[in-house]
């Protein structure tokens, strides 16, 4: 039943072509048509006989070979250049003839004849296909670019025709210098059929002349503005390449969010998205994925494009995807580092630490965009692009021996160049600190680290050396250094108000001076 059904359409479709080909050969004017143009083949009442569309066929065989003979016997009493022109007509009307057999029998058989002989491999060539995808483009610009082209070249011959008309006014001007009077009968008529030669060519000059002057002005006044021009060419972009372009956009971005929102729907509800530590088939999968969601938003993008029709766009898409992939292939050994740090292979390893920019991180997460995370400071989350990370190297680390910040939020440090101050806020940015006296200073984190600032607040040491009289010189060595001690310790409690505060508190006797 399908079979029947594909014979009855093609012999339709066969029949539609030839009545075409008729109709449109009587609508020609007298004067114009062919000589080998055939008769109208009036359709047949039903289109569904295939009885009908066999016989519509074989009637248009018949006239093609009637119209064959014909013309061969013309040939006979044709001259060359005529019975070449009719050579050429028999060969067009030879290979419409095959191609009426060949549809006559794929009515007739169901099976089209090229399955018997076999498929011919048509010639390929990169130049030929490369042009049938440009052609569309470059006809776009031509269309585009139509009307300046046209007042350009009606200039270009413009200029040509005043050169000529020049030439002629010499011509004539030298002419006029010849005394053709005194000269014989036959010289004075040569000189005369030559003046008149020059001026037919002067005539038809200016004739040009004029002709293209006023074709050049009403093309000049009828051109639209630059203006009126990018209107047209905007509304005219957005009512048919606009739409399409906005549809290949939307399909990109639909096709990449929907295949990365499924795969975080499965990520989320497998066993693996609990554990901490991601093995290497997991991160292979992540890779992978990516992957696929690029390549298959745009492969849905260029779709788009073909289910629009639109070759103008596609083509310009798949110069720019050629370009692409030109351009990755310089690329490789820099895909391959990243590929390498994304599968947790390279220099830097998920759940070590590395310093970025002078500071301390945890890489929480590497990813095309890794997470670094750094617990001692405000905000001290960053996320950066995996190409970032080059030349980084990270290490294990002990989570309860190494700090990650010299000091904390509301910690007294001391400061080589700025002294004693309490520090406020400190950032991956900037650390401010208030001083004695209430005056804040700001500082980048990565210079504060240069400093090696010293932490106040979990324990410190001040010393102080100070000299005895020399009339104390007997009791410097134990009875001064009792009573200052018992001295000082009284004050200090008396100072902070509670004991505990007071690790330690030495006084000792440190040297003898050289005069004593």
């Amino acid at each position: 039943m399908t079979r029947h059904l594909i014979c009855l359409l093609l012999c339709c479709f066969a029949y539609q072509v030839a009545a075409q080909d008729a109709l449109q050969l009587q609508e020609e004017p007298p004067e114009e048509r062919d000589e080998t143009a055939l008769p109208a083949v009036e359709a047949p009442t039903e289109t569904n006989d295939s009885l009908a569309a066999l016989d519509s066929v074989r009637e248009s065989i018949a006239l093609v070979d009637e119209t064959i003979a014909s013309l061969r016997e013309q040939i006979k009493t044709a001259t060359e250049v005529e019975a070449q022109a009719l050579s050429e007509q028999i060969l067009k009307l030879v290979e419409k003839r095959e191609s009426l057999q060949n549809d006559f029998d794929l009515i007739a058989t169901g099976i089209d004849p090229t399955e018997y002989d076999g498929y011919s491999a048509d010639s390929f060539t990169i130049r030929d296909e490369i042009d049938l995808l440009l052609q569309p483009i470059i006809q776009e610009l031509k269309d585009l670019t139509e009307k300046p082209r046209e007042i350009e070249q009606l200039r270009n011959e413009l200029t040509r025709w005043e050169q000529k008309l020049e030439t002629t006014e010499a011509a004539l001007a030298n002419l006029a210098l010849v005394p053709a009077t005194e000269a014989p009968e036959d010289l004075s008529s040569a000189i005369a059929d030559t003046r008149t030669t020059w001026e037919s060519r002067r005539q038809q000059a200016e004739t040009r002349v004029q002709a293209i002057t006023y074709q050049l002005e009403q093309a000049e006044r009828t051109q639209p503005s630059l203006l009126d021009t990018a209107k047209d060419s905007l509304r005219s972009f957005y009512r048919s390449r606009g739409r399409n372009f906005l549809f290949s956009a939307l399909a990109f971005v639909a096709t990449l969010i929907g295949l990365r929102f499924v795969y975080r729907q499965i990520h989320k509800h497998f066993p693996w998205s609990k554990r901490r530590a991601r093995p290497f088939y997991l991160r292979l999968i992540d890779v992978g994925f990516s992957l696929f969601s690029v390549i298959g938003a745009v492969v849905a993008a260029v779709f788009a494009l073909y289910a629009t029709g639109d070759w103008v766009l596609m083509g310009i898409t798949l110069i720019l995807l050629f370009g692409v992939l030109l351009g990755a292939k310089n690329a490789i050994p820099k895909f391959y580092e990243q590929g390498r740090l994304l599968l947790n292979l390279g220099e830097i390893r998920e759940g070590e630490r590395v310093i970025f920019r002078g500071i301390p991180w945890e890489v929480e997460r590497l990813s095309f965009y890794t997470t670094l995370r750094n617990p001692e400071l405000r905000g001290g989350m960053v996320r950066l692009p995996v190409n970032q990370l080059s030349g980084l190297i990270s290490r294990p680390f002990t989570k309860d021996s190494e700090q990650w910040f010299p000091c904390g939020e509301g910690d007294w440090i001391d400061l080589a160049d700025e002294g004693k101050g309490r520090v406020i806020v400190q950032t991956p940015e900037y650390v401010q600190l208030i001083k004695l006296g209430g005056s804040k200073v700001t500082i980048p984190t990565e210079e504060f680290l240069s400093k090696s600032p010293e932490n106040l607040s979990h324990g410190f040491r001040i010393s102080s050396t100070f000299g005895v009289d020399y009339r104390h010189q007997a009791e410097s060595t134990e009875a001064i250094p009792e009573k200052m001690w018992a001295h000082i310790t009284r004050e200090l409690t008396t100072l902070v108000g509670d004991h505990d505060n007071l690790v330690s508190l030495k006084v000792e006797f440190a040297s003898a001076g050289a005069s004593s």
